[in-house]
């Protein structure tokens, strides 16, 4: 299994879980630098209170917060707040 592939099973996750997680508390890690990436990108993750790799933020998953996450959701790690 290639690398894109196993990338994009992993988004494809992460995309499923965003459905099942509306309305519930959820940290988001950012795992990819914003060097050479899009503007948008940028202000998505900005917007979202990450500012480098590593940091997390807790935000209520409305339509809002998902929207920006299905914009950077290749550079962002997604877990459920206990």
């Amino acid at each position: 299994m290639s690398k894109q592939i196993a990338n994009q099973k992993v988004i494809t996750e992460q995309l499923n879980a965003l459905k099942t997680l509306r309305g519930k508390k959820i940290i988001v890690t950012q795992i990819i630098g914003t060097i050479r990436s899009l503007p948008v990108h940028k202000v998505n993750l900005k917007s979202l209170g990450l500012t480098g790799i590593g940091k997390k933020k807790e935000h209520l998953l409305n339509p809002q917060i998902e929207g920006m996450l299905r914009k950077v959701i290749h550079m962002v790690k997604i877990s459920e707040v206990s």
